[in-house]
């Protein structure tokens, strides 16, 4: 039976990283929908000057349909708690925005095998992905570079975060392997069914 894959974006950083890469359309690659949180979307589009935030948004027109940007409570809250305190910080709440669509998407599925997508660092400053439910993995940035470059998809991950360093972003947690090993074989199973898309020049 074919599985059925999402993949769910946890934060802004690892599209801010992508985008500093040129290589956003890494993201689609794989041909599963792409969940942004509302409150994640929030934090990339809320500070347009921000590296990258222009392009992740014409990367996401582009590609509509198979990027989809979620609504979540914990952006309403958000929302609403700027009325009172115009100054409140979202930081935190693009995690949680995360697991709310994750949970929603598990239970109406019971055939859904998600993937939350995040940026190295925030494991090893948080623990974010420990105690994930069974059919739930997590994904890091440099990993799935590391798995596109092994199934021919684009030419080197070191370039990429090459040139994501030198618009200095923080790679260097992207560098070595940080996701678990079911989380990169169930990836490379699904570019191995999509196996025709075009590679990315780099």
């Amino acid at each position: 039976m074919t599985r059925r894959l999402g993949l769910i974006v946890t934060d802004a950083s690892p599209l801010i990283t992508l985008a500093a890469g040129d290589a956003l359309d890494c993201l689609t690659m794989p041909g599963v929908p792409v969940i942004i949180p509302d409150m994640v979307w929030f934090e990339v589009a809320n500070q347009y000057a921000k590296l990258g935030a222009d392009d992740i948004v014409q990367w996401a027109r582009k590609h509509h349909g198979q990027v989809q940007i979620v609504p979540t409570t914990v952006f309403a809250d958000f929302q609403a708690l700027r009325v009172i305190q115009p100054a409140a910080r979202s930081r935190g709440r693009g995690e949680q925005s995360a697991l709310e669509v994750l949970n929603a998407a598990i239970a109406d599925d019971a055939d859904l095998e998600a993937v939350l997508f995040y940026e190295d660092s925030d494991l090893r400053k948080r623990g974010f992905v420990r105690g994930l439910p069974e059919r739930v993995m997590a994904l890091s940035t440099g990993d799935l570079l590391h798995e596109l470059e092994a199934a021919g998809r684009i030419q080197s991950s070191d370039h990429i975060l090459d040139v994501a360093a030198a618009k200095e972003r923080n790679v260097m947690g992207q560098r070595e392997p940080a996701s678990g090993e079911e989380a990169r074989a169930l990836l490379r199973e699904q570019l191995a069914r999509t196996d025709q898309q075009p590679t990315l020049k780099r």
